[in-house]
């Protein structure tokens, strides 16, 4: 493949003294930050041209014996598409850069106090530019991508709800965010958030609502940024320990996290810590498998997710669920 964009164009980007971000940028910082984005995605697009090359000399795209006809080819289109869409974002953002237009000055970064139950103060800080910079890697990194568009959709997204996530946070301890691109099938996505592991098992109940194409959620369609507490267990936080043993039925489904936001969250929280979430207990999910509640946790001993559905009126002092807030 050609490389249609030449990053040899740019400027070098003016220096940027180390001060603490304010709120409001100039211009010249908004464009300064624009380029040295850009910039950074250089060493991405090459990481991602050599994985290309590399993966024709080891025909790779190739069907091997044991595969059906075709998986090779879908392995190429695969990559294929990731490093189209990087460039399509590069083009965007130099679109951007070479435009006349004012650019939205956002609030970048917001810090927020939270008093836990126990009169503990936590302090609780998000810098949007580095969570994108992180969850982009992320999907990169899981072969998932993102669209052209996700960055300039996420920060709209936090530009309308900024006043909204932050009371959130300062309300109910949020102290982590869920970046998430819209409209990945739910099959596709437990294909990517779980490579490496065994298959995930799914309960009968589950499968006879349809599996995983059957399993219906909300707003999953949107890109979204979603507020959670990362915390392993249920039972390792007093918020969330008291929705142990709660019915599927008191489950608040708009806000508490999807299947599709679950499966993210549980290969962001490996990523992050090496360990998995719900290794005790389980958690329910804003998911409908027909006329049940999806429900899932971590097994380690089999090393695999398990997800299973559950009717409304259902309980246990070990299934419970994990608060959260959508912002689209």
């Amino acid at each position: 493949m050609k490389n249609p964009f030449n990053f040899n164009k740019l400027k070098t980007p003016l220096n940027i003294s180390e001060k603490e971000k304010m709120s409001e940028k100039t211009q010249e910082e908004l464009r300064t930050s624009l380029e040295k984005r850009l910039l950074d995605m250089k060493g991405t697009v090459q990481e991602a041209m050599e994985e290309y090359k590399q993966a024709l000399k080891d025909e790779l795209f190739e069907d091997k014996e044991s595969e059906a006809e075709g998986e090779g080819d879908k392995r190429k289109n695969t990559m294929q598409a990731k490093i189209t869409v990087l460039f399509d974002r590069a083009e965007k953002m130099k679109a951007r850069l070479d435009s006349k237009e004012k650019l939205s000055n956002i609030i970048e970064s917001l810090s927020v106090t939270y008093t836990h139950p126990d009169g503990k103060v936590e302090h609780i800080s998000f810098s949007l530019e580095e969570k994108l910079e992180e969850y982009i890697a992320f999907y990169e990194k899981t072969r998932m991508g993102v669209p052209s568009d996700f960055e300039d959709k996420i920060e709209e997204i936090w530009e309308n709800n900024n006043d909204e996530i932050q009371k959130s946070i300062e309300q109910h301890g949020f102290n982590n965010m869920l970046i998430i691109p819209g409209n990945t099938p739910l099959e596709e996505l437990n294909t990517y958030m779980t490579e490496g592991y065994n298959a995930t098992y799914q309960s009968s109940n589950f499968t006879s609502g349809g599996s995983f194409a059957g399993a219906k959620s909300n707003n999953v369609d949107k890109p979204r940024i979603v507020l959670v507490h990362k915390t392993q267990n249920l039972e390792d936080r007093p918020e969330l320990a008291e929705t142990l043993n709660i019915k599927g039925q008191d489950v608040n489904q708009d806000k508490t996290l999807t299947l599709e936001d679950y499966l993210i969250f549980q290969r962001k929280y490996f990523e992050e810590t090496g360990k998995h979430l719900d290794e005790k207990g389980w958690t329910w999910l804003a998911t409908k498998s027909a006329s049940r509640l999806v429900d899932a946790y971590w097994n380690p001993s089999r090393g695999q997710l398990y997800v299973d559905a559950d009717d409304l009126d259902s309980q246990h002092p070990n299934l419970g669920a994990r608060p959260s807030r959508s912002f689209f």
